[in-house]
């Protein structure tokens, strides 16, 4: 794919509401996509997204290649008699940016309809409330309505899902900002190495996975492994670039528009206690598909945060797993940012691999 084809499929991607655990409308959307590639593709009984690619060698392996096609969000806690909505957090949500945001509130049958969290308006507030971010507890969103009962006619009750607003801005330099880039962007490489596989048969056996649920309990790849059956993973999920003035020094030595960024250590370590340590193997092959394309790979190592793959690598008797993707910025604000030419070298660079890959591939830690 060309970088337009790209940002066309970025944009489109990213305007779907897909709140963890209501990902139903980008799975469909996504097995529409795959299926102009194989005729072999399904939806699963947890909902992942499943598209097959078989190998050319006998017995050969399976390798799941996966990016999360789920979002943070919301999900409506408390509707109170005026129709303000509470609401409580679904994975990962930054406090300090919410306050003024756009959102869509979404109702039991589907729809979703647009919104703002309120704030007070800035020259009431006293000295103490303009220094403090307001807490999810103290927030509410308007979407307009004069009632509770007039929401309730819309359908929209307690446990539905809260996206953040459609946004998607082209910038300078092939760059992209908007709502919910992250996710969007390793659907956009699984489609990449989709229609790659359609003209060049592998070696292995691939199975290209939206999975669902990464947000909010990291499982979805674990359930989806299930069904594909693999020997081993690679979960699309670039690392945060750290090249902005307040991160630049600080965090790690990934930058946007530098090569795809590998995440070799991460531990959530906040009572999960897991994460993924990168598969040494799958790394030294990532290494020389890398040298011999000419695409730079930066490291990562990183606490605080884990992918489905902390889940994955327990599954049969273990499964070799690796992270990779694009550097991004802003990560779970409303606004990400990406440069689309990194986008575009990450998948380039996973199809390579998977040429490189073949029966004879080390699945041992060592």
């Amino acid at each position: 794919m060309e970088i337009k084809d790209l940002k066309k499929k970025l944009k489109e991607y990213m305007a779907i509401e897909r709140v963890s655990g209501y990902e139903k409308k980008m799975a469909y959307a996504l097995k529409e996509d795959f299926e102009k590639y194989t005729d072999d593709v399904k939806i699963d009984k947890f909902g992942n997204c499943i598209a097959t690619f078989e190998g050319s060698e006998k017995d050969a392996l399976v390798l799941m290649v996966f990016a999360h096609m789920d979002t943070i969000g919301f999900v409506i806690r408390r509707i109170d008699p005026d129709g303000f909505i509470y609401v409580d957090r679904v994975g990962g949500v930054p406090e300090k940016v919410m306050t003024g945001t756009p959102v869509r509130v979404g109702s039991e049958d589907g729809k979703y309809y647009n919104g703002i969290f309120g704030t007070r308006a800035y020259h009431i507030m006293s000295n103490e409330e303009k220094a403090k971010a307001d807490t999810l507890n103290d927030l509410f969103i308007d979407i307009g309505a004069k009632s509770e009962k007039e929401l309730h006619d819309l359908g929209i009750e307690v446990g539905c899902p809260v996206a953040y607003g459609q946004a998607y801005y082209d910038l300078l330099n092939d760059r992209i900002s908007g709502s919910y880039i992250d996710a969007a962007a390793g659907m956009c490489n699984l489609l990449q190495i989709a229609e790659y596989l359609k003209k060049h048969q592998p070696k292995v056996g691939v199975r290209l996975v939206g999975t669902v649920m990464e947000e909010y309990s990291a499982r979805g790849a674990m359930m989806a492994n299930r069904s594909a059956k693999c020997d081993m993973a690679i979960s699309i999920l670039g690392p945060g670039a750290a090249d902005t003035p307040d991160q630049r020094g600080k965090v790690s030595n990934v930058k946007m528009n530098n090569g795809v960024g590998v995440t070799m250590f991460n531990f959530h370590g906040k009572g999960t206690l897991n994460g993924n340590i990168v598969h040494k193997g799958m790394f030294e092959l990532l290494k020389k598909a890398a040298e011999e394309k000419d695409i730079p790979i930066q490291r990562q190592a990183a606490r605080g945060a884990l992918s489905d793959t902390a889940y994955l690598a327990l599954e049969n008797d273990g499964v070799p797993c690796m992270d990779l993707g694009t550097p991004d910025r802003y990560s779970h604000s409303p606004l990400e940012l990406i440069d689309v030419k990194d986008l575009k070298q990450t998948g380039e660079l996973i199809c390579h691999f998977i040429d490189l890959l073949d029966k004879d591939f080390n699945l041992n830690r060592y």
